[in-house]
């Protein structure tokens, strides 16, 4: 068994997913997961929920038994003086529930590192594992996993299908509790005007006649601050939308200019188009020690965020 413990919004749980089911694949085993970090915290409105149920995922949940055993607990000298005192009135079911040896695994890194698959089975995974070499042996089966349980509603499938009738591309501006939390503000950064406009650049030199279809967790301020050239379209979620409608829909699109965020990020990836271009900022956190260079595929292409020198 292996256990992902989830964390974040739907893009992050994404990731964890993702990794635990690659592990899982190469250890033959099953894959559990461990919602326990949700909580109904203000700070993380966006992020307060367990999000993975609108896709055809295993959906397994493991126990706390389960979660004690392999990831481990901390005994106090009383509580391990009452595993020896079970041990010998052979009450073996409790004394290994505490005892048996545990596995919690932490990356050593953020980026991808080969040891993760030397993980043996009974592991509970806590991290990010925010590259797609961490899930690449099971590419083909994690996309029928994340294919979308449910149907789209008339609203978000009459858009779908204007999206689908022509060439089109996707841009996604991240601000909502980028602007808001002062952590996410000062470590991920919000991506400026500058950005989107060499983006719309780009877009419109591979597809000149593409609508360009704008997404934002907050589309009226990005309405108001950027207008691209040519044709577009401001997505503004109707009230019985769910986030995975957007998922879906920027998925669906040609081509696309990603925020630094794993939620369109995955909408990049799961865009099954050969002749896809996306577009990614680089570097995709603005004050952070983690080492993301192996985050933006080697496939997609990196936009400077820097200014050249002078």
């Amino acid at each position: 068994m292996i256990i992902s413990w989830l964390t974040g919004g739907l893009g992050n749980q994404m990731f964890q997913y993702a990794a635990g089911l690659a592990l899982a694949e190469h250890r033959r085993t099953v894959l559990k997961l461990d919602p326990s970090w949700f909580r109904d915290d203000p700070a993380h409105a966006a992020h307060n929920r367990y999000s993975l149920s609108c896709f055809n995922i295993t959906e397994q949940f493991a126990t706390q038994e389960e979660i004690e055993r392999v990831r481990g607990v901390n005994l106090t000298t009383t509580e391990r003086w009452s595993l020896a005192v079970a041990r010998s009135l052979r009450f073996y079911r409790y004394a290994n529930r505490y005892a048996a040896p545990a596995n919690w695994h932490q990356p050593p890194t953020f980026r991808f590192y080969p040891e993760f698959f030397a993980q043996p089975d009974n592991t509970y995974l806590n991290g990010m594992f925010q590259s797609e070499q961490f899930f690449a042996p099971v590419e083909k089966l994690l996309r029928a996993h994340f294919s979308f349980r449910y149907p789209a509603s008339p609203e978000v499938a009459a858009l779908a299908a204007q999206i689908r009738s022509g060439p089109s591309a996707a841009i996604h501006f991240r601000r909502g509790d980028y602007v808001r939390d002062q952590q996410f503000n000062r470590e991920l950064g919000v991506i400026g005007r500058d950005y989107y406009s060499r983006a719309v650049q780009l877009l419109r030199e591979r597809s000149p006649e593409a609508t360009l279809y704008l997404f934002s967790d907050d589309i009226e301020a990005v309405a108001a601050e950027f207008r691209p050239s040519g044709p577009h379209h401001y997505v503004r979620a109707g009230a019985a939308w769910h986030a995975w409608d957007e998922l879906r829909l920027m998925s669906l699109c040609d081509h696309q200019a990603i925020a630094n965020s794993s939620f369109s990020w995955w909408a990049a990836w799961l865009n099954l188009s050969p002749t896809k271009l996306v577009l990614a900022p680089d570097p995709w956190f603005a004050h952070s020690e983690h080492d993301a260079t192996d985050l933006v595929p080697a496939t997609w292409t990196k936009l400077s965020l820097r200014s050249p020198a002078p």
